[in-house]
């Protein structure tokens, strides 16, 4: 995550965020979509579905070579890049760093079952 491009990062992240809450192998998008989303509420992060649908779809064409992010202006603006990411990257470190402090908030990704009765 101290890599200089953004474009690394964005895998990185997002792919953190996956780790927790992505238990099933079909419907992966929707998945990270929904509960990253209510990962976002406990925390009191604003992150819209279009914004996760987005960092999703970054991605997903930066791990399968679609592209370079300068590149990707389609599916999202290069002034929001940063913003979107820093959200993310926000989100994941305050959710892991509560992992480690809070044992029964840690619980809620113990296990496929624990993670889709918190999340899902």
């Amino acid at each position: 995550m101290r890599t200089y491009y953004l474009d690394m990062r964005w895998n990185l992240v997002v792919s953190g965020l996956e780790a927790l809450v992505n238990v099933d192998r079909n419907d992966v998008r929707r998945q990270f979509v929904r509960r990253v989303g209510k990962l976002a509420t406990e925390f009191g992060f604003a992150l819209s579905e279009a914004e996760l649908h987005d960092a999703y779809t970054l991605r997903s064409k930066l791990a399968h070579a679609q592209g370079f992010l300068f590149d990707l202006h389609a599916v999202l603006p290069p002034d929001k890049h940063r913003p979107l990411y820093d959200k993310l990257e926000s989100l994941l470190r305050a959710t892991l760093k509560k992992c480690f402090i809070d044992e029964t908030f840690g619980q809620h990704f113990a296990n496929d079952a624990a993670v889709k009765a918190k999340w899902s």
